[in-house]
């Protein structure tokens, strides 16, 4: 028997083992099909619709009313006078109640005193410049015009004065220079001398700051006066130099002193570093290679250098002294005409200011003229006109102050209690009571994300607790403009008056009340959680269209919604169209 026909054989001997394998492996493999497949996802949706969206805000009301009225000064003071006793029945505007206002009233007056110079102002500028006026003005130019030519002869005069001390004082400059050219001369020649004598001093602390044991121990315990030391012959070499430079280039005996200053300050400061290296070498530690004797060698070259430098200091000292008192003879006469130019020198710098403001004086003068021959222009009656509003501006807001300081009653009443007497600070709390006739109200306080949509004269309701079912109409009256804290939240409170009287409320009656912020006739709205931001912060809204595909649509919103909760669409979604709110 072949071997295909054995397997026939075989699988015909088990063919119902074979059929339940099979059963087996199409069972698992659609399981795994089943279970492996991504699922559908299910969303919660609502639809587009057309209506009508009203929002309103909403809060907790309660019924006050203002016959009970607890009266106080907006301002703080003394009691000047008091109108009313208890029991007094007054009319709405009836004074009260005043404090002193001596200072208030005073402002009052001021204000309307310069209301009244602004109104004078520009009723001037609207009747025009009267010729007289104009006169006055071309003569105030012409005097302005005079001042300014005097003003320009002294400045010619002063300046002939300082070219007069000059030329004076340079002859004599000449002549001191003539009379003293042997003393300048040793001077300079002495200056030149010392100044060499300086500088060996100076390279002789070269010589020690590049020995090596001196380096090594100066690292070891002062490495800063190694450095200071370089800095100072570097600036010591810098001004002497300066001084050789100006050696070069002087002459005459003003000069001479001069350079000689500068060559005895050179001298001091080399003399003041000389001094500091040997105190710093005095200093140094005894080492292995820098010996006591080596030490006490350079402490000797030190001291030497800077005797030497000393005697070339006072060489210079003297040889200023000699040449100043060789031109002692000379220096009454040069004092003299120094102090001659220099007034010469002030009264031309005083003809120069005298001219810069006769100058300013005149162009002004000028401009004034040009103005008044021009007449006055839209723009200054307009600016006038501008001065006169401020000024009554600020009569306004001075007799505001002043009124702050009389207690009127707001409404028809009666007194029912006085807290105050004359001559006593007014109190921080009521003054007067005033039980009054005015109706009964509702008041509700605001959050602040609600108060900007609420505004005068708005409609609205309340349902009182005492009366359910029944909603009573109301309109907005009065809406504060600080805010108050309730129950630790910063609120605005709002007042609202009932449209129509009612005698059956009580002072204290609670109720939810609403007030109608908006309205939209015939617009599409759908719920606002279907309203969403994508990832560019976009305004989108997810939208399933007929074959089951999800869309995104931009969109732009309107109003929302109060209880309903849904939101106006102004573009981007058709009536109808099936959006998703959420997805499971």
């Amino acid at each position: 028997m072949s071997f295909v026909s054995r397997i026939f054989q075989s699988a015909r001997r088990h063919t119902w083992r074979t059929l339940i394998t099979t059963i087996i492996i199409l069972a698992v493999a659609v399981g795994a099909y089943v279970f492996s497949r991504p699922a559908k996802p299910e969303y919660v949706t609502g639809v587009s619709e057309r209506r009508d969206l009203i929002q309103t805000v909403e809060a907790a009301g309660t019924v006050i009313s203002e016959r009970d009225l607890a009266l106080q000064f907006p301002r703080s003071g003394v009691i000047a006078e008091v109108f009313v006793k208890e029991g007094d029945t007054v009319k709405a505007g009836d004074r009260l109640a005043q404090l002193r206002a001596g200072a208030i009233a005073a402002d009052v007056a001021a204000a309307r005193a310069r209301l009244d110079s602004a109104e004078a102002d520009l009723l001037k500028m609207r009747e025009g410049n009267r010729p007289e006026d104009i006169r006055i003005t071309e003569a105030e130019l012409a005097n302005r015009r005079a001042s300014l030519a005097a003003a320009n002869e002294s400045l010619q005069t002063a300046e002939d004065a300082v070219r007069s001390s000059e030329d004076a004082l340079e002859a004599i400059e000449k002549e001191i220079s003539t009379g003293l050219s042997g003393e300048t001369s040793v001077a300079l020649s002495t200056l030149s001398r010392e100044l060499t004598v300086a500088e060996k001093s100076l390279s002789i602390i070269d010589d020690i700051w590049s020995d090596n044991d001196v380096l090594d121990a100066m690292i070891k315990d002062k490495p800063e006066e190694y450095d200071f030391i370089k800095s100072e012959l570097f600036d010591v070499r810098t001004a002497i130099n300066e001084t050789r430079r100006q050696l070069s280039q002087t002459s005459g005996y003003g000069e001479t002193l001069q350079v000689l200053g500068t060559g005895i300050g050179a001298l001091q400061r080399a003399s003041d570093v000389l001094t500091r290296a040997f105190t710093v070498i005095s200093g140094l530690p005894v080492t292995g290679t820098y010996t006591n004797e080596d030490r006490e060698a350079h402490k000797s070259s030190l001291s030497n250098e800077r005797n030497a430098v000393q005697s070339s200091l006072h060489a210079l000292e003297n040889a200023s002294a000699n040449l100043k008192n060789a031109a002692a003879g000379y220096e009454t006469k040069l004092i003299n005409e120094e102090s001659a130019l220099s007034s010469a020198e002030g009264a031309r710098d005083k003809a120069l200011a005298d001219i810069r403001t006769s100058e300013t004086a005149v162009r002004m003068q000028e401009a004034q003229l040009a103005l008044m021959q021009a007449g006055n222009r839209p723009s200054d009656i307009a600016s006038a006109e501008a001065r006169v509003r401020q000024s009554r501006a600020e009569l306004a807001r001075a007799g505001a102050d002043y009124g702050d300081t009389i207690l009127t009653a707001p409404i028809d009443g009666t007194v029912t209690a006085v807290h105050v007497k004359k001559g006593e600070l007014s109190p921080s709390g009521a003054t007067i009571n005033l039980l009054g006739e005015s109706p009964y109200r509702v008041e509700v306080f605001i959050s602040e994300v609600d108060i900007p949509k609420v505004k005068l004269t708005q409609s609205g309701s309340i349902e009182l607790d005492a009366f359910p079912g029944v909603h009573y109409k109301l309109r907005v009256s009065e809406i504060d403009v600080d805010t108050t804290t309730v129950d630790g939240i910063e609120k605005y409170r709002v007042k609202l008056d009932f449209l129509y009287p009612h005698d059956e409320f009580k002072i204290g009656m609670s109720g939810d009340a609403e007030i109608i912020t908006g309205q939209r006739k015939n617009v599409i709205t759908v719920p606002e959680r279907a309203v969403i931001e994508d990832e560019n912060g976009d305004t989108v809204i997810r939208v399933i269209l007929p074959d089951g595909e999800v869309t995104r649509q931009s969109v732009e919103t309107g109003m929302r919604g109060g209880e309903s909760a849904d939101i106006e669409i102004i573009k981007g979604l058709e009536e109808g169209e099936t959006v998703i709110l959420l997805e499971k």
